[in-house]
């Protein structure tokens, strides 16, 4: 949680999905701060597949899954 409020509280910081502990923390970072989430997997140590689901299980929108399983990068690297 204190991740999510250095997010919020920092223009230029973003929160990365690869390595959260519960779905409860993916919960409350695409809550709080859905525009600076990204998505990662942890690779070689997570599964892509799981990762994805959490992502889309836990977001409140699909909008915020479109953010987050794309858009927000996309935004960052100007692409």
């Amino acid at each position: 949680m204190s991740t999510v409020a250095f997010v919020r509280d920092h223009a230029n910081a973003w929160s990365d999905l690869s390595a959260v502990f519960s779905p409860l923390s993916a919960r409350v970072a695409m809550r709080e701060v859905p525009e600076r989430c990204l998505f990662g997997t942890d690779a070689p140590y997570g599964e892509p597949a799981v990762s994805r689901a959490l992502v889309e299980r836990t977001s409140p929108s699909n909008e915020v899954t479109s953010m987050v399983l794309g858009e927000n990068i996309q935004r960052l690297l100007r692409l």
